[in-house]
């Protein structure tokens, strides 16, 4: 009895051990259970989401978006919105699996029901058709054979069984793939895609630059597109996942994933408007004229800001891949360096004031001809105008009197003020390809090389730096880094905000409000008249330039470039603008195919800007 007993409280005693260890031992598990589903659904939740995605959700998650290109506009109601001139749009690949078509040319036929040609093979076929027969393309039966030809083309495409892919047509609308997905044609399937997509057409190709491949990726590639390639372009998400000797992945193993980041936007201070209407002025200018080549541009001085730039031949960012010349790709403002002729001598003039070397009131006699021994400099056309004053070089663009001006302060101040007027050097401006032209001549011993460089001979220069050093002298003698892109946006986020940057001041403020004067002076009694603008007080310098002929000396005279520079109104300028024509077949001056294009373009601009007349 006894010892019954002891064996029933034995047991009795071990049970309380044996749950308080069970109990344990499922806490542990549960705890384990609840870590490890807290790790798969919390922490590596969106990595099996990714998985689990299908291929479009996938790409969506990993390749980021590019971001936009935006100019700000008032809206009707007066309030600032962005507006978009680069950005994106999603379209659709359209491709066939051969090997499931089974009806090749009835899967032909209304393929082109519904695609039809692009503009690509209308310009193949209509080159290809014009080179060997004279059929008319409006005709009906033209038509057909048109037709006939590409279904035919489908149709062979379509019928090797043991090809499993084979494109149709990119950029395909979504109203086009609703009638194909009515059709439900067999073996015929379609992807989504994002396209660059630029909205204005002819607003400068060259300053946008494109988003192309470059072997197997694509990339912004000059212009815009280009200096700016990393942050529009953000962050591609990553997939990482451990994986066994067999190449499998293993679930639970130590797996990440990162989401994509997008691609920042840029706001640009160009004005939409005044951009539109500086490329239509400029390329009517170059077709009325004949024209090989031209850039414009709109700086406000006091900043730096671009309000617009425009340079011809341009290109279609979105049909980047149908140039034949990439030189076009360059833009001609910032690539294509020239000798910028006489509006030069509004630096040189602005150069012996500030030194001290001349005032406007200084005068010389002019007896049409500065001798160098072996070379003698002349004035354009051979004219004396015997006793002048500073103000009247300008006014009559004297060769003599620059010269004159540059002997007042020695050549090697001359070559100092050239410097710091940022000429030989890159502006630093945010566009990609941008060349920094060549004043080595000025190094050189012989006080002829800079003789000619005083009326712009034998320097080289871009359109951007020449509008920038002008800019300098009309603001109060700040040289200002030009600008294009004002604030880098995500969202609401402003990641960046640019603001004006002063490179160094050439002259004085004094000296400044000289040289306004005397470039007013200029356009009202001067070469410049065609620049006046009634009501304002216009200021410029018109310039006619021998074009180099690559072997030490000059193309013939009917090989010119004419430009004009100038800026409105008097007190403070808003507006400069540069205007370059190359090589005009008809008219040969400055005054005659740049000057009437600066006219329109700034009195278009100080009529937007509202700037009360000043005259």
């Amino acid at each position: 009895m006894s010892f019954v007993s002891a064996q029933f409280f034995t047991k009795k005693t071990d049970n309380p051990q044996r749950l308080r260890f069970l109990s344990v031992l499922f806490l542990c598990l549960a705890i384990f259970l609840i870590g490890r589903l807290f790790d798969l659904q919390i922490l590596k939740g969106s990595f099996y989401a990714a998985l689990a995605a299908d291929q479009h959700e996938l790409y969506q998650k990993l390749f980021p978006e590019r971001g936009s290109i935006y100019v700000l506009e008032n809206n009707t109601d007066n309030q600032s919105v962005l507006y978009p001139l680069v950005t994106n749009r999603p379209m659709y690949v359209v491709y066939a699996v051969p090997n499931e078509i089974e009806d090749a040319t009835t899967t032909a036929r209304k393929l082109y029901e519904v695609l039809g040609l692009s503009e690509d093979d209308e310009r193949s076929y209509a080159q290809r058709i014009t080179s060997s027969t004279n059929l008319n393309f409006s005709s009906s039966s033209e038509e057909v054979i048109k037709r006939q030809e590409f279904i035919d083309k489908w149709h062979d495409a379509f019928l090797p069984k043991d090809r499993y892919y084979y494109p149709i047509r990119e950029r395909v609308s979504d109203d086009q793939i609703k009638q194909l997905e009515d059709m439900n044609l067999k073996g015929v399937g379609w992807s989504e895609k994002s396209y660059r997509y630029y909205p204005e057409k002819d607003l400068g190709g060259q300053l946008f630059g494109f988003w192309g491949y470059r072997g197997d990726a694509r990339e912004g590639q000059y212009g815009l597109e280009g200096y700016y390639d990393q942050i529009l372009a953000g962050q591609m998400g990553e997939i990482h996942s451990e994986r066994d000797a067999s190449g499998n992945m293993i679930t639970l193993g130590n797996n990440e994933f990162t989401e994509k980041i997008d691609g920042a936007d840029l706001v640009l201070t160009i004005n939409r408007a005044i951009q539109y209407k500086a490329c239509t002025e400029l390329k009517k200018s170059l077709d009325m004229h004949k024209s090989k080549s031209g850039s414009i541009i709109v700086m406000e001085p006091s900043t730096g800001a671009i309000l617009a730039m425009c340079s011809f031949p341009d290109y279609d960012p979105d049909k980047y891949y149908q140039v034949k010349d990439a030189s076009v790709f360059n833009n001609k403002a910032i690539f294509d360096a020239y000798e910028p002729g006489s509006v030069f001598k509004a630096i040189t003039m602005a150069a012996a004031i500030d030194a001290g070397a001349v005032a406007p009131e200084t005068t010389y006699v002019d007896t049409g001809v500065v001798d160098y021994k072996d070379y003698k400099i002349r004035n354009f056309n051979d004219k004396v105008y015997g006793r002048s004053t500073m103000i009247q070089v300008l006014e009559n663009s004297i060769n003599t009197g620059a010269i004159f001006a540059m002997r007042a302060m020695g050549t090697k101040m001359f070559a100092g003020y050239v410097k710091k007027f940022g000429f030989g050097e890159i502006t630093g401006i945010d566009l990609q390809k941008e060349m920094p032209g060549n004043i080595a001549n000025l190094n050189k011993k012989g006080e002829i090389n800079s003789a000619t460089a005083t009326f712009g001979q034998g320097i080289s220069v871009t359109t951007l730096q020449m509008i920038t050093a002008f800019a300098a002298i009309i603001n109060g003698g700040k040289l200002m880094k030009p600008y294009i892109v004002s604030q880098v946006i995500n969202g609401d986020e402003v990641i960046r905000n640019t603001q004006p940057q002063v490179v160094r001041q050439v002259i004085s403020p004094k000296n400044s409000t000289i040289l306004k004067g005397m470039l007013v002076s200029v356009v009202e009694n001067g070469h410049a008249k065609k620049a006046q603008i009634a009501g304002y007080r216009v200021g410029g310098k018109t310039g006619t330039a021998q074009v180099p002929s690559g072997h030490g000396g000059y193309k013939s005279d009917d090989h010119i470039i004419g430009s004009f520079v100038g800026f409105a109104p008097f007190e403070t300028p808003r507006i400069a603008i540069l205007v370059r024509v190359d090589e005009p077949i008809e008219g040969k001056l400055g005054e005659t195919v740049a000057a009437p294009v600066f006219t329109e373009v700034a009195k278009f601009a100080l009529q937007y800007y509202n700037i009360p007349k000043d005259k």
